[in-house]
């Protein structure tokens, strides 16, 4: 029982401090960022984070960063890295006088246009 405990304050901290995040930058311009890999290692204590590794290009300079998303179960985990395909687009945002601070937008929605986008050209979800 005391390990589940670990995980899931782990994960409570996780997710609270990126909702504080989003909530810092809710002004920051919104730029598209292009998945280069993810992963969802096993961990070796605490949570299962699956993390996405991305770049993106603000002020005329490109960007590399990552960013990882908390779970409870490491499938679930899994499951997320795997949506995350190399050469996907996604939205993150950008602090306009840091360029390399940002903050990545993690719901589905931010991935729906990129989907829509290759339905549109006949090419359909991958």
């Amino acid at each position: 029982m005391g390990l589940f405990a670990d995980i899931f304050v782990e994960w409570i901290f996780r997710m609270f401090f990126h909702a504080m995040s989003l909530v810092r930058s809710r002004k920051w311009p919104v730029v598209e960022a292009r998945v280069v890999g993810a992963q969802c290692a096993h961990p070796v204590a605490g949570c299962p984070v699956a993390t996405v590794y991305y770049e993106y290009a603000a002020n005329g300079e490109k960007f590399a960063r990552s960013f990882g998303k908390p779970f409870i179960f490491h499938k679930s985990g899994e499951g997320y890295a795997a949506q995350f395909v190399k050469g996907m687009n996604f939205n993150v945002r950008v602090k306009p006088t840091d360029p390399t601070r940002c903050v990545p937008v993690w719901e589905l929605t931010s991935r729906v246009k990129d989907e829509k986008l290759r339905e549109g050209n006949g090419q359909g979800p991958e």
